[in-house]
């Protein structure tokens, strides 16, 4: 079988940005949720477009799921790209895995403004962006199932009622597609059923039967002995870092940023840059072959004549080729936007003679002063490379309230309105990039009149006090601890009650479903009147026992009613600790304080526990820990 040139394939010959030639048109087709990889691959994407290597046109989604047109468009808001065109298959059977997507897809995790119930179907885009496009001039890469190119090869011309477009898929596909790129195949294995085959065979018999123009496979054997992802870093800002750090099929296992195997990845880079690097070559290509399937996905090929299929061949060492792809996995955006205050979690308070600065991470307590309302301090940090910042836009709950343009980029608002509220920011730059901060949310507490119940006193905890009441969901025959068990008594530096491993919740493992907001997990303390109270902390699962998908609630009963103090998801309810106030903050009057856990919907409660910290246990010397939790305290 003989090795084709890069110049043998109409249009695979790669040329610099600095040309006359205008760079790929990309559109990029994936199965977002299945694997890591995807994430990968359109990182990467965007990187090579941040180089003026590529102009993304859209991407389409072949997998089903509730977050993966959120996980497509949080990558391509991290990227300044927020607004990208996102298409969804509108079939079934593609479903994928979820190890990811809810974490990723979800805007209170990471900025997206895209979600499945605004996505177009994926013929729709696919014509309209084809359509738009000159002649011969789009790559199409496809790194999963190809339902979407076989449904666009199906239609019509005035598809869904698109009259403008008087061209049919196949048509569309003939006089606007370039070169087609499939993740699919395996050209030195024939007993294996290839993934990307049997998402859909019959759509993968069609294409490679039907598809009128050129069509590059990267088959299955190419990306498995190339492994990238573990440079990759800071998970918390980064969505592409989350999903590998989530995804269990890398090779550190789910929690661990590692490698993956890169399948997707290659044929991205080589719908971009071609088969060379600085004049090495890293693929060459074998065919002309006639490609199909068998109806159990086995690949069948053989070589022909004349044709237009053709296949990747290994050349350039896997090394120096992962590092060609990771180099570009890693490449940072070309501008970083986030909010340094406030923090997350911060809470306000109106009617009080300070301002109370509080996070879930971390404690901050300034004296001041404030009056009614409340001025909440909001500032971006905006790092440029290679760009020119035009303005930043501060957000309250969705709605713009103050624009800046130039540095410092630092604004206040004005607040009456208990309750919690959503502050972001973005910043527009010179080229019409945005880049959104994430979202944070911050609480305006009305502080109630305080009462004589109990006055200041440091070494109290008052959920251990005589007028106490402690109960809980897990009963003690049922899971681990007793609701005392994680009390940390100041009065003596070490938990009050000293147990095994100071916790309280289900047994290791233990599964509850998908929990309710309704009938949550729960642990709570309450009085027989109303207290003071001005510091709780609480702490988190053991690391072994994570908890990232776990929702949360903090709340305080007065007058009757349930006011929720923070609320949230993973964060220190999956490791560390839950601290709001100190002595210089604000006063709540409480008859009862409580923690309730319960499920996103998707994932369920497993392992669900709360611990103490600051003493030592039979087991566990935590001694060292602040701070000290759980506690509440009026001091």
């Amino acid at each position: 079988m003989k090795p084709y040139t890069v110049a043998c394939i109409l249009g695979a010959l790669f040329l610099p940005a600095a040309t006359t030639v205008a760079v790929p048109r990309i559109i990029l087709d994936t199965d977002m949720r299945g694997d890591c990889d995807d994430a990968g691959a359109l990182g990467m994407l965007h990187a090579l477009a941040d180089n003026g290597e590529c102009e993304i046109l859209g991407v389409m989604a072949s997998t089903t799921g509730p977050h993966v047109v959120g996980t497509i468009a949080a990558i391509n808001a991290y990227y300044g790209r927020p607004y990208l065109p996102v298409g969804l298959y509108d079939g079934e059977g593609t479903h994928g895995g979820d190890d990811y997507a809810p974490v990723v897809g979800d805007p209170a995790w990471f900025p997206a403004h895209l979600c499945n119930d605004t996505a177009p179907d994926s013929t729709t885009l696919y014509r309209r962006l084809l359509y738009e496009a000159p002649d011969n001039s789009v790559s199409i890469v496809v790194i999963g199932g190809q339902p979407c190119v076989y449904e666009l090869l199906q239609s019509e011309a005035d598809h869904e009622g698109d009259g403008s477009i008087n061209m049919t898929g196949a048509e569309l596909a003939e006089a606007k597609v370039k070169e087609l790129v499939l993740m699919a195949a395996h050209f030195t294995n024939p007993d294996h059923r290839e993934w990307n085959v049997i998402l859909d065979v019959v759509a993968a018999q069609t294409v490679a039967r039907d598809w009128p123009g050129t069509i590059v496979f990267s088959g299955f054997e190419i990306g498995h002995v190339i492994r990238t992802g573990a440079r990759l870093q800071d998970p918390q800002t980064n969505p592409v870092a989350m999903s590998y750090k989530l995804y269990r099929g890398t090779d550190g296992g789910q929690g661990v940023i590692g490698d993956r195997m890169s399948w997707d990845q290659t044929a991205v880079y080589y719908a971009v840059r071609g088969l060379e690097h600085e004049g090495q070559s890293i693929w060459g290509l074998a065919g002309p072959v006639s490609v199909s399937y068998t109806d159990e996905g086995h690949t069948r090929f053989e070589e022909v004549s004349e044709g237009n299929r053709f296949y990747f061949t290994q050349e350039m060492d896997i090394e120096a080729t992962e590092k060609l792809i990771e180099d570009l996995m890693v490449q940072p955006p070309r501008v970083s936007a986030r909010l340094a205050s406030p923090t997350n979690g911060q809470a306000f308070v109106v009617d009080a003679e300070v301002a109370l600065k509080a996070s879930v991470s971390g404690l901050s307590c300034r004296p001041g002063t404030s009056s009614d309302p409340t001025d909440v301090t909001m500032e971006a940090s905006v790092t440029a490379r290679n760009q020119s910042v035009e303005r930043v836009v501060f957000l309250v709950d969705g709605t713009p309230v103050t624009e800046l343009t130039e540095a410092p980029y630092t604004a206040t608002w004005r607040s009456d309105a208990p309750g919690t509220h959503e502050i972001q920011a973005f910043a527009d730059t010179e080229d019409g990039a945005r880049f959104y901060t994430r979202v944070v949310p911050v609480s305006i507490i009305d502080a109630h009149e305080p009462v004589s119940a109990n006055r200041p006193a440091e070494n109290t905890n008052l959920a251990s006090a005589a007028a106490a009441t402690l109960s809980g969901s897990v009963a003690a025959d049922e899971g681990r601890g007793t609701p005392e068990a994680i009390l940390f008594d100041p009065a003596q530096n070490d938990y009050a009650l000293r147990t095994d491993y100071n916790e309280y919740g289900v047994a290791h493992g233990q599964d509850l479903g998908l929990v309710t907001e309704e009938a949550p997990f729960y642990w709570q303390a309450q009085w027989d009147k109303p207290m003071n109270v001005n510091e709780i902390t609480i702490g988190g699962a053991y690391g072994n026992q994570p908890q990232p998908f776990a929702m949360w609630k903090v709340q305080y009963r007065h007058d009757d009613a349930w006011h929720v103090l923070l609320e949230g998801r993973g964060g220190w309810l999956n490791t560390g600790i839950f601290q709001w106030g100190g002595p210089d903050g604000p006063v709540i009057v409480a008859d009862a304080v409580r923690v309730i856990a319960y499920s996103d919907g998707v994932h369920p409660l497993v392992s669900t526990h709360l611990r103490g910290r600051g003493g030592q246990s039979e087991n566990v010397d935590d001694r060292g820990t602040t701070p000290k939790a759980t506690l509440i305290r009026y001091r």
